[in-house]
């Protein structure tokens, strides 16, 4: 009895085992108890163009030694207070009023800092700070000055990547990335090998 139990299940598990060689093997047909079984697999390599660029880097000039000033003046325009003693109402709409006026003071220091680099014949505008004061409201609007400081700036010696572009390339991302950097100078590194002889 348990031989006849046994025999449907082993001749079951060859089947499978029959049936899984074939799957893995290209163009393999094996036939299972009258079933033909066929699986094709293929390499392929895509022929679509790639193109590599090589990255363009270049070098920043100021243009003077000494940060410049330029101030900029704009509005923000809140949106209408809803008529409502509702808290949650409220409290929604100082949530999007704020947002409002972060985005907009984003804007016009986007703004001054186009025209700033404009007014300068800059290409970009080196560290620059900002200061934002309200001039005055009048109803749901509110009247900005938008100071920018900073040091105009050319893009210069445009040139392709070169290996010794490579560890300014490499020092710029981990800063970016927030990563400390330490940078030592050859004087230095010597002094460092004098003093651990």
């Amino acid at each position: 009895m348990i031989m006849r139990n046994i025999q449907p299940l082993f001749t079951l598990l060859c089947a499978a085992l029959l049936l899984f060689m074939g799957f893995t093997r290209a163009g393999a047909q094996t036939t299972v108890t009258g079933v033909n079984v066929t699986k094709y697999e293929a390499t392929s390599m895509d022929t679509q163009p790639h193109m590599f660029v090589t990255p363009l880097v270049a070098d920043v000039s100021l243009i003077q030694g000494a940060a410049n000033i330029f101030k900029t003046q704009g509005t923000i325009t809140i949106p209408e207070a809803p008529d409502t003693k509702d808290t949650k109402q409220l409290e929604a709409y100082a949530g999007r009023a704020r947002a409002v006026i972060m985005d907009g003071i984003e804007e016009l220091k986007a703004k001054a800092l186009f025209e700033f680099s404009e007014k300068e014949g800059a290409d970009l505008i080196v560290g620059p700070t900002y200061s934002v004061t309200t001039d005055k409201s009048e109803g749901r609007v509110i009247y900005l000055t938008v100071k920018v400081k900073g040091f105009p700036a050319k893009y210069t010696n445009f040139r392709s990547l070169k290996p010794s572009d490579s560890t300014v390339v490499y020092l710029n991302t981990m800063l970016r990335q927030g990563k400390d950097v330490k940078i030592v100078t050859s004087t230095e590194a010597s002094l460092e090998d004098r003093t651990k002889q």
